[in-house]
């Protein structure tokens, strides 16, 4: 998918230009990488001013925390922004916005004042989360309405309100701006629904997933200005196959997913992106990039996805959206004829949201081991009645390099690769 740059160099700090923070979900209070990142981007320590913003009438919890962080631990200043629908096009909002060198949103808006209608559907509502926010995070899976309403918000019927132009305008003087990369695109916009319901959707297969699945197809917040549908949450909720669904459903060939507590740093999202991992301290997450270019035309009815294309890239990789090359920091090497394991190992699970992670997992041992294709399976069910999914991958045309992390005593390895394949095909019920 991308081609690799021979010349191995270390990549100059983000610190000109206009930079999105596109968060993977579940950024941890002591995630410091990111965290400081963000203050540097924004003006650094005792510069830094960040407007919170949330599509509400007053702060939220989430927002709170967020404004909390920056100001108590990581020495900005912070100042919330609520956004009610009217106060999208209100120029006093808008100028506010303008004045800070960083724009943080959050996507956990309060829920509307009470009256019969608002409660009647409430009751219908998605209840694809918990109720109470988690602790020590900021980021955290919404309610599927909220992503929906703060797109609506912003940028009503694909059209810029006054905040977001602002918002903009944050950006072209070299700000920051950061939030759930799920919503920053200018593509489709997944709202609920898990990787098995995304595959059986629509398709000759009978089956009643936990969950529908749905997307927007009108796109998000247009912040990052490149043709990619963008996941959150990625490898710990199972989403790759959502993914690839939505990338077939909207005529849109190539996406991506953050993991959680994971950041990509993209340099001139609105003109040439160039886009960086940042990860907590010592972790093996990353992003994953899918290309579904040669996917044949019928794919989604029969629920068969072929020669899809997939990288995975961790911790200071650096890839430029527009000629599609990536480069490794110099501590990672090639890891052809350097593989450390023997065989791969199957998951009996790989689309699990249960058991986290088990795409990644079982690609990145395949891709550090002599053999050349693993097959893994996801079980069927009858109660909820879902299908079984076979997984295989190939790494014949795979590269990779990798590395233990520097400075870490107990030598945790992260592994990158480029150009894996995978093929997705449903078996049946039991």
């Amino acid at each position: 998918m991308f081609s690799s740059i021979l010349t191995l160099v270390t990549f100059l700090s983000f610190t000109v230009g206009q930079n999105l923070v596109l968060i993977g979900g579940n950024l941890r209070d002591d995630n410091t990488k990111v965290w400081n990142k963000m203050v540097q981007l924004a003006g650094g320590k005792g510069v830094a001013r960040i407007g919170v913003i949330s599509i509400s009438i007053r702060n939220t919890i989430e927002g709170d925390r967020v404004i909390e962080n920056f100001a108590k631990v990581y020495g900005a200043k912070a100042v919330g922004i609520p956004v009610s629908q009217s106060g999208a096009n209100d120029p006093v909002v808008a100028n506010l916005v303008k004045e800070q060198t960083g724009i943080f949103i959050v996507e956990d808006s309060e829920d509307k004042s009470w009256n019969f209608w608002n409660w009647v559907t409430s009751l219908v509502r998605p209840t694809d989360v918990s109720a109470e926010p988690p602790a020590g995070m900021v980021c955290y899976e919404s309610a599927s309405y909220k992503r929906q309403q703060l797109i609506d918000t912003l940028r009503p019927s694909g059209q810029d309100s006054l905040v977001l132009a602002a918002i903009k305008t944050v950006l072209n003087k070299g700000g920051m701006v950061a939030g759930n990369a799920a919503f920053m695109s200018k593509g489709a916009v997944i709202l609920e629904g898990d990787s098995i319901s995304a595959l059986v959707s629509g398709t000759r297969f009978i089956s009643f997933p936990r969950m529908p699945y749905s997307i927007r197809k009108e796109g998000g917040l247009a912040l990052l200005n490149s043709d990619y549908v963008i996941e959150s949450h990625l490898s710990e909720k199972g989403r790759e196959v959502r993914l690839m669904r939505t990338l077939l459903e909207s005529d849109i060939s190539r996406g991506f997913g953050v993991d959680e507590n994971t950041a990509l740093v993209v340099n001139n999202p609105l003109s040439k992106p160039v886009g960086q991992v940042i990860t907590a301290p010592l972790a093996v997450t990353g992003v994953l990039f899918f290309d579904v270019s040669d996917i044949p035309t019928p794919s989604i009815t029969n629920a068969l996805y072929e020669n899809v294309t997939f990288s995975f890239f961790t911790v200071d990789d650096v890839f430029d959206f527009t000629s599609e090359s990536v480069t490794y920091p110099t501590w990672k090497k090639a890891i052809a004829g350097q593989e450390w394991f023997k065989n791969a190992v199957p998951s009996n699970d790989i689309l699990s949201r249960a058991g986290p992670s088990q795409w990644r997992q079982t690609a990145r041992r395949l891709i550090d081991c002599k053999e050349l294709n693993v097959t893994s399976y996801s079980p069927s069910s009858i109660v909820p009645m879902i299908p079984g999914v076979q997984v295989i991958f190939d790494r014949q045309r795979a590269v990779g390099f990798g590395a233990d992390l520097p400075g870490d005593p107990n030598n945790t390895y992260v592994a990158s690769f480029q150009r894996m394949v995978a093929s997705v095909k449903v078996l049946g019920i039991l």
